[in-house]
C-alpha cells in the first residue's frame, strides 16, 4: 500500500508549537500588566500582532490542508468507534487520565475555598477520571461514554459564559480572551467527540471532530502552555503581574492530539476475525 503523509495532524503539531513560540514573546515583551493587561503601545506591530497574524494563517493552512488531505482523512473516516485497536482504545484512556490529573492538580492548589469554578472544575475532573477507567478497561469503546462528553462540553460553556460575565473589556485583554476561545472550541471539539463516541454521528461530524481537535489543541496551547513557559523564562516578572494561565487546560492539547494521531493512525484486523480463521483451520480434518 502506498504510504502517503498525513498532513492535518503534521500541521497541528506545527501550528500549536510556532503559536506557542509567538505567544510566549507576546507575553514577556507586548503585554503591559501594570495598564490591565493590555498591549504596551510601545512594543511594535510584529510583537503586538504578530501572534494574530499567525493565528489567521494557521487556520487557513488548516483549511488546506483538510482538503488537500482528503485521501487520508477518507481514510480515517471509514472507520467508526469499533475499529479502534485496543492500543488506541488505550491512547485515549490515557489521555484522559492524564487530563484528571491536571484537574486534580489544579483542585489541590489553584482553590483557596468551595465555589462554582470549583465545583465545575470538580465535575470535569470526575468526569475526565471516569472515561479514562473505562477506556482503559475496556477493549472497546462503549457508547455510552460519548454521552458523558455532553456534561464536559456543558462545563466548558458555563465557564465561558462565565469568563465572559466578569469581565466587560475581554476583547481586549488577550490573556483572557484567548482563553475564552479555547473554552469555545473545547465546547465543539468535545460535542464532536462525543457524536462520534456514541455513534450519533452526522453530515460533516468527523471534519468538526478533526478541525475543532486541531483548534482546541493551538488556542489551549496559547491559552496555558504558553502562560507556562513564559514562568519559567521569567518567573520573577510572571508571579509579579498575571495568574491566569490553568495547568489543567493542558489535559485538553494532549487529548486533542491523541484524537488526531488515533483517527490517522493504521487500523488493525479486528481479532475476531483471526480468532475465527484459526479456529476454521483447527477444525479442519487432517488427511
Amino acid at each position: 500500500m502506498e504510504k502517503t503523509t498525513k498532513l492535518l495532524p503534521i500541521a497541528s503539531v506545527c501550528a500549536a508549537v510556532i503559536a506557542v513560540i509567538f505567544r510566549v514573546f507576546q507575553i514577556l515583551v507586548a503585554v503591559d500588566y501594570n495598564e490591565m493587561g493590555f498591549f504596551d503601545p510601545n512594543a511594535g506591530f510584529f510583537a503586538t500582532w504578530g501572534f494574530y497574524v499567525f493565528l489567521i494563517i494557521a487556520a487557513a493552512a488548516f483549511i488546506f490542508t483538510a482538503i488537500k488531505d482528503n485521501k487520508n482523512m477518507n481514510t480515517a473516516f471509514l472507520c467508526d468507534k469499533n475499529a479502534l485497536t485496543p492500543k488506541q482504545t488505550a491512547i485515549l484512556g490515557i489521555s484522559f487520565l492524564i487530563g484528571a490529573c491536571l484537574k486534580f492538580y489544579m483542585l489541590v492548589f489553584k482553590f483557596k475555598g468551595i465555589g462554582l469554578d470549583f465545583l465545575g472544575e470538580g465535575v470535569i475532573f470526575l468526569v475526565f477520571a471516569a472515561i479514562g477507567f473505562v477506556l482503559l478497561g475496556s477493549r472497546k469503546i462503549k457508547s455510552g461514554i460519548g454521552y458523558l462528553m455532553l456534561v464536559i462540553s456543558i462545563s466548558y460553556t458555563l465557564k465561558a459564559a462565565a469568563l465572559f460575565m466578569q469581565d466587560t473589556i475581554i476583547t481586549r485583554v488577550s490573556d483572557e480572551l484567548i482563553l475564552l476561545l479555547s473554552y469555545v472550541s473545547a465546547v465543539f471539539f468535545f460535542l464532536s467527540l462525543g457524536r462520534f463516541i456514541s455513534s450519533n454521528e452526522g453530515k460533516g461530524t468527523r471534519h468538526k471532530l478533526l478541525i475543532f481537535a486541531a483548534v482546541s489543541a493551538c488556542l489551549s496551547s496559547c491559552a496555558s502552555l504558553a502562560g507556562c513557559i513564559a514562568y519559567l523564562i521569567d518567573g520573577d516578572y510572571m508571579k509579579e503581574h498575571m495568574d491566569i494561565h490553568p495547568v489543567s487546560e493542558i489535559g485538553v492539547i494532549i487529548l486533542a492530539f491523541a484524537v488526531l494521531f488515533v483517527l490517522y493512525g493504521k487500523k488493525a484486523e479486528p481479532e475476531t476475525d483471526k480468532n475465527e480463521d484459526e479456529n476454521d483451520s483447527d477444525e479442519m480434518p487432517s488427511v
